[in-house]
């Protein structure tokens, strides 16, 4: 955010891909703050609701967790999306604005190097691997046949870019 020059002070909504530790710890700063003090609206998977509120840490934002659905809409632009596998409430987010749709898909891709050419290589962190690699192969398809921008953890710098089909898989595109 830093980079980016967004002052944390501004973020009212925040909603999360899935609850892996690595996507959820960042509402607590490492001194134990809340990292965005004026957060009103935070939205979890509904599937994984249970598992963010077993993490003692975030225990002061236990009670204003909001169950998120697939195709439920956090704005006008905002729409939520079902992209199960890499754990059970896994979302993604399609944002629509003047005629372009950018989606925000979390974990559908871990290792960009391998995973673009071969989208049916799962990983050890997928918690269901048959169903990580139907959504993939449905979510690549998917921003390749209608020319929608991605962008998520674990893509090559800049982290957004287009995806392509290849010969045998796909290609990203970077930004």
């Amino acid at each position: 955010l830093g980079e980016a020059t967004i002052a944390v002070d501004r973020i009212r909504t925040i909603a999360f891909t899935h609850t892996h530790l690595d996507h959820i710890h960042g509402l607590v700063l490492a001194d134990g703050r809340d990292g965005f003090p004026r957060l009103s609206r935070l939205f979890v998977p509904r599937a994984e609701l249970d598992m963010f509120r077993s993490v003692a840490r975030l225990s002061p934002f236990h009670d204003r967790a909001l169950p998120l659905d697939p195709g439920q809409r956090l704005s006008a632009n905002i729409e939520a999306v079902a992209a199960p596998g890499h754990e059970i409430g896994h979302t993604g987010f399609r944002v629509t604005s003047g005629g372009e749709t950018l989606l925000v898909w979390g974990d559908i891709v871990h290792v960009p190097s391998l995973q673009f050419e071969r989208p049916d290589i799962t990983w050890e962190f997928d918690a269901d691997q048959d169903q990580a690699r139907e959504t993939r192969l449905r979510i690549l398809a998917l921003a390749a046949d209608n020319a929608w921008c991605v962008a998520g953890a674990h893509l090559d710098s800049p982290g957004v870019g287009r995806i392509s089909r290849g010969e045998t898989g796909f290609r990203f595109e970077p930004l």
